[in-house]
């Protein structure tokens, strides 16, 4: 009986330290217990301390003195003399001769990419920020002794070193470190979890609108800005029968009101696939987050990949049976004057094939899917009522023998009918054709 008491007052006793262990979870450990391990670099100006976490442990496995800017706040402009604060990654690494001579950076250095894609959305600029080491003991032992840099003594470099991956590592800078509960994380975790499978998503399904919805409307894609972006993905998507994304080894980096998220990204068609390395910036939160910057590099090209968990699949085999499977949710039908030579139910994507006979009259198109739920369902910008073309104009200008046609709906909803509506140049419908499909 004392035993149990004596057990029960030990327990009692310990618990809140255990609950507030588990409440100090840096909040920027997005991948907190999630995903694959990875090392993060955590510095607070504040302390002038530097953390090395795992993401899968609360509390630090590291930590080191640092300097950092001479004048506290948070970086805007060349020569301010702050040092940064928010998520970035190491870029290269600088040692010997390619290190400057007008101050001490000791051994080596590693760049950042300062400023990252927020920083220059708020204008903020600047160059040269880097983790580096100095010989001089005395600059790691004073406070605020850089120029904007992140320094520290050689030898705890060199320890820091082991942990870092150009372009994964992130190092995260704060001036005084925020902290989250686990359950915290997870929820903010989920919510952008929840952005990032509708991205894919939209993108998959060849949802253009959707997709291009998610980007903010300053990015820019190599020279292409928004509108230019999204006018190239549409006619990527003309070229494809379908699009696969495969995500994996996703980590998430949160900071403020944006996101870093890192991944591999398996892109697959029906004519070719891709392997790479993406990182994107994403600014939004709690509200509907945006794609501010997105960078891919390369991955070397790879022949199969981990369909399910433990089970690999080729990827010839894996489009062999996607297609197979369009192929069962198609229709082909026997055309006459312009006609619907074959439908393609897959997904949210209704693929039409028209063909066309006869006169090389001037002719336009117009499809109207009608839902199992009742709704009518057309192309973006064509009004139906009771089913019908509102504005028979604003059809698809039919030229040469075939036709291709793309239409999007829900991907719970199923389709009742096909209704093709030809239209003449006196903005007649003069044929009226409907398809009864049954999946």
């Amino acid at each position: 009986m004392k035993l149990r008491v004596l057990f029960l007052l030990v327990c009692l006793l310990t618990a809140p330290l255990l609950l507030r262990g588990a409440s100090r979870v840096p909040a920027c450990l997005l991948s907190y217990k999630f995903g694959p391990r990875q090392h993060i670099i955590v510095v607070e100006k504040a302390t002038q301390s530097l953390f090395v976490y795992s993401n899968y442990k609360a509390e630090p496995l590291e930590k080191f003195t640092v300097t950092t800017g001479k004048v506290p706040g948070q970086k805007a402009v060349e020569g301010d003399m702050k040092t940064p604060e928010g998520i970035y990654f190491f870029r290269r690494v600088l040692a010997e001769d390619e290190l400057p001579k007008a101050d001490d950076y000791g051994e080596k250095a590693f760049t950042m990419n300062y400023p990252n894609p927020l920083d220059k959305k708020e204008e903020r600029n600047g160059s040269g920020i880097w983790l580096h080491g100095a010989f001089d003991i005395n600059k790691t032992e004073n406070p605020n002794n850089s120029r904007g840099c992140v320094v520290m003594k050689n030898d705890d470099l060199v320890k820091v070193s082991k942990y870092i991956f150009l372009d994964s590592t992130p190092i995260i800078i704060y001036d005084k470190i925020e902290y989250a509960t686990p359950a915290g994380i997870k929820e903010k975790r989920d919510r952008f979890i929840a952005y990032l499978t509708d991205w894919k998503s939209n993108w998959e399904n060849k949802n253009i609108d959707g997709y291009a919805g998610y980007f903010d409307r300053d990015f820019r894609y190599r020279d292409m800005n928004l509108t230019q972006f999204k006018a190239y993905k549409k006619s990527l998507n003309a070229r494809y029968r379908f699009i696969k994304i495969i995500l994996s080894k996703i980590n998430f980096y949160a900071f403020s009101n944006y996101y870093m998220v890192m991944f591999d990204q398996l892109y697959i068609s029906d004519i070719n696939h891709f392997y790479s390395r993406k990182i994107q910036y994403w600014e939004g939160y709690p509200n509907r987050a945006k794609i501010v910057s997105e960078r891919s590099s390369t991955l070397p090209r790879i022949t199969k990949f981990e369909f399910t968990k433990g089970n690999y699949i080729s990827i010839d085999e894996f489009r062999r049976d996607y297609l197979s499977r369009m192929a069962k949710n198609t229709v082909n039908l026997t055309p006459s004057s312009i006609n619907i030579k074959k439908i393609t139910i897959f997904d949210a994507s209704v693929k039409i094939i028209l063909q066309r006979f006869g006169a090389n009259r001037k002719l336009r198109v117009i499809p109207a899917l009608l839902l199992n739920n009742g709704e009518y369902k057309s192309l973006s910008g064509i009004q139906l009522e009771n089913g019908r073309p509102k504005h028979p104009s604003q059809g698809i200008l039919f030229r040469g023998q075939e036709k291709t046609i793309l239409l999007e709906r829900e991907t719970d909803t199923e389709i009742r009918s096909l209704t093709l509506f030809v239209i003449n140049s006196e903005d007649d419908v003069e044929q009226i054709t409907t398809y009864y499909i049954n999946r």
